[in-house]
């Protein structure tokens, strides 16, 4: 982990992680829930790699790609396990509201379980994810000479 500059991790994951918790929190509004889900499903896994992208670009530059894949990967996991937290708490939420026929504990119960293996489901995509794009930032600097 020589050369890797943790400000920058911490500051790309925590606006992937924000991001990740904003569009959470529209998903209980009754009539963007809906609109916010299908964006989510189309363009969910857009969120880990924008976060390793933006680790090469708050890094100083220093960085080899494979030392801007890690970086990117950390960033882009700690916003992937976000998402699925989120992911997981709006399911059981959901689910509670949803389902008369089902105790409310139940349904929190199994919402608890989906948000565990949605956070290490999304989490283990976003270190992927984070990686590719970490590593296609310095590429990205390279075609435009800087």
């Amino acid at each position: 982990m020589d050369g890797l500059h943790i400000p920058s991790v911490v500051k790309a994951g925590g606006i992937g992680a924000g991001i990740a918790i904003v569009a959470g929190l529209l998903g209980y509004i009754p009539f963007l829930g809906g609109f916010v889900a299908l964006c989510m499903l189309c363009g969910g896994f857009l969120i880990p790699i924008a976060s390793g992208v933006l680790y090469g670009y708050f890094a100083p530059g220093e960085e080899t790609i494979s030392q801007s894949a890690i970086g990117g990967a950390l960033s882009g996991g700690a916003a992937g396990v976000l998402l699925g937290i989120f992911t997981g708490i709006n399911t059981s939420a959901m689910s509670a509201i949803s389902d008369a026929g089902v105790g409310v504990g139940d349904a929190l119960a199994g919402g608890a379980i989906t948000a565990v293996l949605c956070a290490c489901g999304f989490g283990i995509a976003g270190l992927v994810l984070g990686a590719i794009g970490g590593a296609v930032w310095p590429a990205v600097q390279g075609q435009m000479g800087k």
